[in-house]
């Protein structure tokens, strides 16, 4: 996550908020936390919710880049939404970005990080609504917000670190994120992304 951050924020399309429209899966967990770690705002994606709404959501949020993956949109069938995107915002592939890659950034993340201190009322990441009342709402989650989300969920259920947790929602829903891939990770339990 700290080589790929790194990456990120010595390129010139590194912003503030970040469009992250990836499937559950390794790639969309080292983004999220490459872009936490060098304090640009992941804004997870609903690449389910069609043009309109993702062009709304990217516009809302003043997204200028939008990281993705070239298997997943082949996969998914989302080519005309990457031309959608593409007339506003920067499209990153991961698979371009590996590349791009070299062994001095990959050195350089086994170094401490140089960043500013950040607020526990500082933005962690902007979800979107469903748009079921109109255009998809941006929805800025603190730090707070989420690690409050995180222990009222572990107070609620009885896990541990020989558990296997099983998310099948996606990253871009509120339960998905937090419930299905922060609790367990930060939590040092296993998790398997569907």
């Amino acid at each position: 996550s700290k080589v790929l951050g790194g990456y990120l924020a010595r390129t010139e399309f590194f912003g503030e908020n970040v469009g992250v429209m990836l499937p559950n899966s390794v790639g969309a967990v080292v983004t999220f936390f490459g872009l936490q770690a060098m304090g640009a705002i992941p804004a997870m994606l609903n690449f389910t919710a069609g043009v309109h709404a993702l062009l709304g959501s990217c516009q809302n949020a003043k997204i200028k880049t939008v990281i993705t993956s070239r298997r997943f949109v082949e996969a998914a069938h989302l080519e005309e939404v990457v031309i959608a995107l593409s007339q506003n915002s920067c499209i990153l592939y991961l698979e371009d970005i590996t590349d791009s890659i070299g062994m001095l950034d990959k050195l350089k993340g086994i170094l401490p990080i140089k960043r500013g201190k950040t607020n526990s009322q500082d933005p962690a990441v902007i979800l979107f609504t469903s748009g079921s009342e109109g255009s998809p709402k941006g929805v800025v989650l603190s730090h707070e917000n989420l690690i409050a989300n995180i222990i009222q969920l572990s107070c609620r259920v009885s896990f541990n670190q020989r558990d296997i947790v099983f998310n099948c929602l996606p990253m871009f829903h509120s339960f998905g994120l937090t419930g299905g891939t922060l609790l367990p990770i930060l939590s040092g339990v296993r998790t398997f992304l569907y």
